[in-house]
């Protein structure tokens, strides 16, 4: 409690955060990857499913073990030219529930709706964005779209994060993920 109370706080575009830490853009932080759906039309890129691909739907708990869907070798082959999206990558939706995150637990592909986000080396804790992203005000960033609100590429990058070192960054997660545990 004394460590808290001699922090110094200064006044940001986002509120006041600590005097140390500063405001960054996501995407000078991290580069992402969004995803896609095979058409649906062609059965065959949904029929005898062997890859596991994430919808938002899928994305209610923390971790993402398996899939509601899996899109077959011809999708695997044809329409994400055999990359996987790796298991241990943070999760992100942009799309009607935006800001929900999710970390795969296995090797998946994911649908357009979803960003993969890839930490830049040194700079941010995949862990930290985890619990940080759901917690932005993305109401300012949202473009009307038919099916729902959206951010589009642009307004992804400049999504504002507040950005401690990262020993900090790392405390952080730590006491939100132990909180989560119990």
């Amino acid at each position: 409690v004394d460590e808290i109370n001699k922090v110094k706080l200064k006044e940001s575009e986002i509120g006041l955060i600590p005097e140390h830490w500063e405001v960054v853009r996501l995407g000078d932080i991290v580069n992402f990857k969004i995803g896609r759906t095979p058409p649906r039309e062609n059965k065959d890129y949904w029929t005898n499913g062997k890859y596991y691909w994430v919808s938002i739907s899928d994305m209610k708990n923390p971790y993402i073990n398996n899939t509601s869907e899996m899109v077959s070798e011809k999708a695997h082959k044809e329409i994400f030219k055999e990359k996987l999206t790796p298991a241990g990558t943070l999760l992100m939706s942009f799309k009607l529930t935006i800001g929900r995150t999710a970390i795969l637990n296995v090797d998946a592909y994911h649908n357009e709706a979803i960003i993969s986000i890839y930490p830049k080396e040194n700079k941010v804790l995949k862990e930290f964005l985890f619990y940080y992203l759901p917690a932005v005000d993305y109401s300012n960033l949202q473009d009307k779209a038919i099916k729902g609100n959206t951010l589009n590429t642009s307004k992804l990058n400049k999504i504002p994060i507040p950005l401690p070192p990262l020993d900090e960054q790392q405390k952080i997660a730590n006491i939100l993920t132990t909180i989560d545990h119990k």
